[in-house]
């Protein structure tokens, strides 16, 4: 989850200038000065919540969408939310949820890790993508990263889990910025099984281009039950957050252990 977290909080300063060209990122430091928590950390606290209040989803969702909509930082002004104008659009009830965007995958780390079966794993990454994201693209995604956590915490070995789940593996190429689930699971699936480390795992996301943000909180979520994250890193990454965000990780990783 605090994987999740540090990855958007990495691809938060890079986003915004993909827009017009993808381009190839090399970067050094993880999080910097100017790195900030986006959508992505903001509806993964909001499944997190969920879970841990009983799973009403959609409520949730809503909820931290409402309350934190323009926590932008100043100097950012591509957007006036951190949020996209059609999931605001589904927040105040104008549009139905099909949308077949990535940010089915991005909030989906909590279901990884706050269950303990495979078909919880499965019936919750639906229910908890299916208010905004109810199309076929976008629970398979969700469903698959989140089994990908599931069974990295249960100790399967990557081989394992690329044969379990049926994966196919290939370098990917962003030509475009990637918005939907399509464009963005060879992405994160290249970074997830050709990483060598936490850190490794991150940059990797974030060299494609692309929505840097997305791709790197959806690696970084698997990429955290796959290595652990260093302690100096989550100390970095939750200074940045809210107390109320922290406040339920906090719950929520008692309830892991």
């Amino acid at each position: 989850m605090i994987g999740a977290i540090i990855g958007d909080m990495a691809g938060s300063i890079y986003e915004y200038e993909q827009f017009e060209k993808v381009r190839p990122i090399r970067i050094r430091k993880i999080i910097k000065k100017n790195s900030f928590f986006s959508d992505d950390t903001i509806l993964t606290i909001a499944v997190a919540d969920a879970i841990m209040s009983g799973c009403n989803y959609e409520e949730k969702l809503r909820l931290y969408a409402k309350k934190y909509s323009k926590c932008l930082p100043k100097g950012i002004k591509t957007f006036p939310t951190v949020f996209s104008k059609n999931f605001l659009k589904w927040v105040e009830g104008e549009i139905e949820g099909k949308s077949t965007g990535n940010g089915a995958m991005m909030r989906i780390s909590p279901v990884g890790y706050l269950f303990n079966t495979e078909k919880e794993v499965l019936k919750n990454a639906k229910a908890a993508v299916t208010p905004s994201h109810n199309s076929d693209d976008a629970i398979k995604c969700a469903q698959t990263i989140a089994m990908i956590i599931y069974y990295f915490r249960n100790g399967l070995t990557k081989e394992e889990i690329i044969n379990k789940l049926g994966l196919k593996i290939k370098k990917p190429v962003i030509e475009k910025f990637n918005y939907t689930c399509a464009e963005t699971i060879d992405v994160v699936l290249y970074c997830i099984f050709n990483s060598s480390s936490f850190e490794d795992a991150i940059k990797k996301a974030i060299s494609f281009g692309g929505d840097t943000d997305t791709n790197a909180c959806i690696v970084g979520g698997v990429a955290e039950a796959m290595f652990g994250v260093d302690q100096k890193l989550k100390n970095e990454c939750l200074k940045k957050l809210p107390e109320e965000f922290k406040e339920v990780l906090k719950r929520a990783y008692k309830k892991v252990q």
